[in-house]
């Protein structure tokens, strides 16, 4: 299946691409043992607000080896007329070599501050200072000099990371790509249409699963696949023009590179 994959992308006027939530480093740090010994650690102290501090840092540290399931895909892509749509919150596909302006990220990462409160659309840079030392506390287990909580410089409200997990989410951040993105499609409009769907599970399936769906069910010239190790399932609608690969969303990736 790897091999129609590739053909169909060779052969297609424009690629789509759907990179899930199984394919998110995030979840792989959630499951570490040492993540959440100290993850109970910070609450214990009552210093909740750290732990998003806590998984920087670990997206840090790991993002080298990650980085590379994305090598493959960008191999592909290289010339195509592609867009990817990524519900990742680790930015890791921004540092895979894809084009950042065939980029979006509606769910946010953890590159941007917004304010708790959202007294303005501003976004604020993060401080490598914080981060080195919730890492300081992550591999020593105890807070010589503790961090202090970051505040909003407008309205004094505390600061947190612009992505989906925020009490009250800034959308802005995201809106610029997310308006490429829409313009894009309008291109896809009788095109022969390639759309491949990685690790998209039913998290938030309003944002590629279901449109997704719609697309190839409209546009009669596309074709979709959908790589998941559990949701597959296609629906009866699509069936003539789509495709569920029951595989490792990551594995399939890596197989992708060595072809």
């Amino acid at each position: 299946m790897i091999e129609d994959v590739i053909r169909k992308i060779e052969a297609a006027d424009m690629i789509l691409v759907g990179i899930g939530e199984e394919l998110d480093s995030l979840c792989h740090i959630e499951k570490e043992e040492q993540y959440r010994k100290t993850a109970a650690k910070i609450n214990s102290e009552e210093s909740a607000w750290m732990l998003p501090f806590l998984k920087k840092s670990i997206l840090q540290r790991i993002e080298k080896k990650r980085t590379g399931i994305y090598e493959g895909l960008q191999t592909i892509l290289k010339q195509k007329n592609y867009f990817v749509v990524s519900l990742c919150q680790d930015g890791l596909l921004r540092q895979s070599g894809l084009d950042q302006e065939r980029i979006t990220e509606p769910c946010g990462g953890y590159d941007r501050f917004q304010c708790t409160k959202k007294c303005s659309a501003e976004l604020y840079p993060v401080e490598e200072r914080m981060i080195e030392q919730i890492r300081g506390f992550w591999e020593s287990g105890q807070l010589i000099d503790r961090p202090k909580e970051l505040f909003c410089p407008k309205c004094g409200s505390g600061l947190e990371f612009n992505n989906i997990d925020a009490a009250d989410y800034l959308e802005e951040g995201y809106l610029e790509s997310w308006s490429r993105y829409k313009k894009w499609l309008q291109g896809t409009v009788n095109k022969k249409l390639c759309v491949i769907e990685l690790g998209v599970g039913m998290k938030y399936p309003t944002v590629i699963r279901w449109p997704f769906e719609k697309i190839v069910y409209f546009n009669q010239r596309a074709e979709m696949f959908r790589i998941h190790d559990r949701l597959y399932q296609i629906p009866e609608e699509i069936r003539d023009r789509a495709h569920g690969i029951c595989r490792i969303p990551e594995e399939f990736l890596m197989e992708l590179d060595v072809k």
